[in-house]
């Protein structure tokens, strides 16, 4: 075998590229890499735990009483479930856009400083 079948493949694609006089950037500029949201994944992790709620609350529909401070009030179990299920949402969602606004404040102050460079 020659020597040039066992070189490496990219170091021959540069000489093509300088013998057929295309020029390449100086500088190499970092590849920006797509990373998928997984939203797929996570609408059929939604739809699963959605069903497994809705089962859940479905065989407990007995009556409960709730005793807050001064207050007692008698409801379905099913109630409380799927109360407490949508307080912990509204939570989560709080908590991440609290979480989303400051990693965007602090890459906008990284773009920044890299562009005063």
């Amino acid at each position: 075998m020659s020597n040039s079948n066992r070189e490496d493949p990219s170091r021959s694609f540069d000489a093509e590229a300088e013998t057929e006089g295309e020029e390449r950037p100086s500088v190499a500029e970092p590849e920006r890499v797509f990373v998928g949201t997984g939203l797929f994944w996570g609408l059929i992790v939604g739809v699963i735990l959605a069903l497994a709620v809705v089962i859940l609350a479905a065989q407990n529909t007995g009556t409960v009483t709730i005793s807050f401070l001064a207050w007692d009030f008698s409801t379905p179990l099913i109630v409380v479930i799927l109360g407490s299920l949508l307080i912990g949402i509204v939570l989560d969602e709080l908590f991440g856009l609290v979480y989303r606004r400051r990693r965007r404040r602090t890459m906008r102050e990284r773009e920044e400083l890299k562009r005063r460079r």
